[in-house]
């Protein structure tokens, strides 16, 4: 044991005295940690960066277009400018031209037009009739929203109903209407404008009659629309645990990345001391090959060590990262570890200099990095680049990490992850020495 720790401790003070190689080990997986962090925690302080941006267009100028634009800019989920500071201001109108301009221009995700003639059909208590009133033109690349834009739309359409429904002279308004249209209509018969014109009287003696005020307050008889009948409740994991802050997220990608310096630093230093003639003074010395490349392991593992205790002291201190669970921690860095160990083996054979081995391994570890979560996030990989990210270490070494600091994973959550990067790491080790001896003779 005593050569493989000198060797290893000689390996690790060899990269520690490489100011270019530490850039790459500590300060560009935390640079990576905390500008992805601050971009992605950036708010405004306001809640809107999740909101989808709309711009609304009133054509209409009543005041039951104006209602409807106040009570979309009051939306949870649309992003709407304002004239001025406050939310209690009015929502910011465009003219049609512009607001189609800004969803062109990729600025907006949609706009909303509400049409001339919207609050002077007497057909929108029943929910319209006719011609639409109001157009929505979407960005053809966020098609996937134009589902939850319509959804907003209905609620806003009808969130105003209760109110209309509780003002007595407008309804009666809208009968008296409707009846001088129903006169009118040219393709209806004798029977049926008779039929129409009895159900706007009875409608007319309906709303005559009615208290409204006795409707006010609670009870089954209430104009309180469907909107109480529904109780929208925020559902996590049973432990109850989400990320505090971007950085959790972030952070163990940016680990990733640090060990991904690693293991291609370590891969170097083989070809290194190959080329140097170092290797070979190593296998005249009395100590064994078997023991030679345990040394470069051991020196690989721990350096790793190094690199993810650094960066989780930065995020536990400085960020106040949280871990849940500190054992779990240390099995996944173990996991982790072992498994870029195996990478940084298998890496040191793709060539026969320095510059080869190192275009190769990059060439090796960006592909993992690319389809496991490290440059396009999992949650947005289309179903079939999702299952191929199976075979990326970049993936499990991520879910690992994330278990352990904020997905509050039990001991049956992280079997999986965890034994699949150390069969990852034992396996590429295996070919790694395996490609090594043969070429070694």
């Amino acid at each position: 044991m005593g050569p493989i720790l000198t060797l290893a401790l000689k390996d690790v003070k060899l990269v520690v005295r490489d100011k270019f190689a530490l850039f790459w080990l500590f300060a560009f997986p935390l640079i990576y940690a905390l500008f992805f962090g601050a971009i992605f925690g950036s708010d405004d302080g306001d809640g809107s960066r999740g909101r989808m941006g709309v711009a609304i267009v009133d054509d209409d100028g009543s005041q039951a277009s104006r209602d409807l634009a106040a009570r979309l800019a009051d939306h949870s989920a649309l992003r709407v400018d304002r004239v001025s500071e406050g939310d209690d201001a009015a929502p910011l109108l465009h003219s049609v031209e512009d607001a189609r301009d800004l969803v062109r221009r990729g600025k907006l995700a949609a706009y909303i037009q509400i049409l001339p003639g919207f609050g002077e059909t007497p057909w929108g208590m029943f929910g319209g009739g006719g011609d639409p009133m109001i157009e929505v033109g979407i960005d053809p690349s966020r098609t996937a929203e134009a589902g939850m834009l319509q959804g907003v739309m209905m609620e806003s359409l009808f969130g105003g109903m209760t109110a209309r429904f509780g003002d007595k002279d407008w309804l009666l308004e809208q009968t008296a209407s409707a009846r001088e249209d129903i006169a009118g209509a040219a393709d209806l018969s004798g029977v049926q404008k008779l039929v129409f014109s009895n159900f706007m009287s009875a409608l007319d003696v309906f709303f005559t009659q009615i208290d409204f005020d006795s409707l006010e307050g609670d009870g089954p008889g209430v104009l309180a629309g469907g909107a109480d009948m529904v109780n929208v409740v925020e559902v996590t994991r049973e432990r109850g645990n989400v990320p505090r802050s971007t950085f959790e997220i972030t952070f163990p990608t940016a680990m990733i990345w640090g060990l991904m310096s690693v293991a291609l630093t370590f891969a170097i230093t083989i070809v290194r001391e190959r080329t140097q003639g170092t290797l070979l003074r190593l296998r005249v010395a009395p100590i064994s090959g078997a023991q030679i490349l345990a040394g470069k392991a051991l020196g690989c593992f721990l350096m790793c060590q190094v690199v993810m205790i650094f960066l989780m002291a930065v995020g536990t201190l400085a960020l106040d990262i949280r871990v849940a669970s500190v054992p779990l921690l240390i099995v996944a860095m173990v996991s982790i570890a072992c498994c870029f160990t195996g990478l940084m083996m298998v890496a040191s054979v793709t060539g026969k200099t320095e510059q080869a081995v190192a275009g190769a391994s990059w060439g090796l570890m960006m592909p993992f990095a690319m389809i496991g979560g490290g440059m396009i996030p999992l949650i947005a990989m289309p179903s079939w680049l999702l299952t191929l990210s199976n075979f990326s270490p970049f993936k499990w070494g991520i879910i690992a990490m994330e278990g352990a600091i904020w997905r509050g994973f039990s001991i049956a959550d992280m079997v999986m992850p965890c034994t699949i990067l150390i069969g990852l790491g034992a396996a590429f080790f295996a070919v790694g020495v395996w490609i090594f001896r043969r070429g070694e003779g």
